[in-house]
């Protein structure tokens, strides 16, 4: 009895001891496990990494459409198309820079970037419908045997036609310092990383737009077929009946922001080494709050003129008189001189200036290569502000302000 008494305890002791000594390892790999590779890492890590890279930005923006009173009657025409030039720019280019610092046997990381875009557009549109032709069907003798049998008059001075240009560019500028801590290096092995920042963030951004449109979307004259004499010299006073309309607009928007600022940036390889080539996801997410000025301003007005008159001058059928069918111009040609008999103009402008609140939003995800200490990234960016440009013309309307689209980046490092 006392020996199976003995054993039991033996073996009592010896789970113990056995769970004890286990217990004493994985707490020690637990403690000096991500010490020692923190150390190893440290080794071989750069203090200092420089990055530059680009990004094909497609912008998220909309200001409100200079639309005057007479687009009605250029709709009512089809020549609505001629003066739609006023959507903003969609792609800009975007250029980056970051110098990232972390001394030896530390976990902090300091880091400054830049981020700079800007684009331009110029755009012309011209768009017209041919004069309806005027039948000509007179037999007018002017010498012996020779008459004029029929033809074509084509009035051609004044056609519907609307033509608009447009002038737009944009640039915008982001600035980030930050001070973060490195969390992640040992925990999941390996060269991952994951880092929690806190710093300041500074945005600008700039916006000129001018647009042009000139537009007679009605002009009417009689088209009925000239079959006699008299209606021939009567096209000398023929009724010509039109509206000349032209607008212009510029406007002048700003933004300028400064903030507090976090952002969360991680890094996870997954397939070799940072010494024979490694391959890494890398993610990040940032958010701000700006707090800033916001400007507006500009200048729009529009003209228009209403003819009414039968002052043509049409110099009908000078030096054409044939035996077969004429085509094209028949005589000089209208040469309408009458002036306008109505003749309205309307101008206005505007000037905004306000404290606004900011909210910005944004993230990352790439796929990046290494290879000792040169990384190549490329991958996806969106970086959104809330409200940040005064998009409106008479009336204040907040527009969101949004940059996002495919990066390319290259990092060096050095000890």
């Amino acid at each position: 009895m006392s020996d199976l008494m003995n054993t039991r305890n033996a073996g009592h002791d010896f789970r113990w001891q056995l769970l004890t000594t286990v217990s004493a390892w994985v707490l020690l790999v637990a403690v000096y496990g991500p010490i020692e590779a923190h150390a190893d890492q440290d080794a071989d890590r750069p203090t200092v990494w420089i990055e530059l890279g680009g990004q094909l930005e497609q912008m998220g923006s909309s200001q409100e459409v200079f639309s005057p009173p007479f687009m009605a009657s250029i709709a009512q025409k089809n020549l609505l198309s001629a003066t739609n030039v006023q959507q903003p720019s969609t792609f800009s280019l975007g250029e980056e820079g970051k110098i990232s610092f972390q001394p030896d046997d530390s976990d902090w990381v300091f880091s400054a970037s830049i981020l700079y875009g800007r684009s331009m557009l110029d755009r012309h549109r011209h768009q017209q419908t041919a004069n309806a032709g005027v039948p000509v069907k007179v037999s007018l003798p002017t010498f012996p045997g020779k008459y004029l049998k029929y033809g074509t008059f084509y009035p051609s001075q004044h056609i519907k036609f609307a033509d608009a240009t447009a002038k737009q560019t944009e640039s915008h500028a982001v600035l980030d310092f930050q001070v973060g801590k490195d969390i992640g290096i040992g925990v999941f092995g390996g060269h991952t990383s994951s880092v929690f920042s806190a710093g300041i963030r500074f945005a600008q951004f700039d916006s000129n737009a001018n647009v042009s449109m000139h537009a007679e979307p009605d002009v009417q004259y009689p088209t009925k077929p000239i079959t006699s004499v008299s209606e021939l010299l009567a096209w000398n006073n023929a009724v010509i009946h039109f509206h000349d309309f032209a607008a212009t607009a510029d406007s002048q928007r700003s933004f300028r922001g400064l903030g507090p600022s976090v952002a969360w940036n991680g890094s996870m390889p997954f397939a070799g080494t940072s010494e024979r080539g490694e391959l890494a996801f890398d993610w990040g997410a940032n958010a701000a709050i700006l707090f800033g000025r916001q400007k507006a301003g500009g200048h729009h007005q529009t003209a228009a003129k209403t003819y009414n008159n039968t002052n043509w001058n049409n110099e009908v059928g000078g030096g054409v008189a044939c035996g077969c069918v004429i085509r094209g111009h028949f005589g000089g040609g209208p040469n309408y001189t009458g002036g306008a008999t109505a003749h309205h103009t309307n101008a206005a402008g505007f000037n905004r200036v306000r404290s606004v609140v900011v909210p910005n939003l944004g993230g990352f995800a790439d796929l990046s290569a290494r290879y000792s200490d040169v990384r190549v990234s490329l991958g996806y960016r969106a970086d959104f502000f809330f409200g940040a440009i005064d998009g409106g013309i008479d009336a204040a309307r907040m527009e969101n302000r949004g940059f996002y689209g495919p990066f390319v980046n290259i990092s060096v490092g050095f000890p």
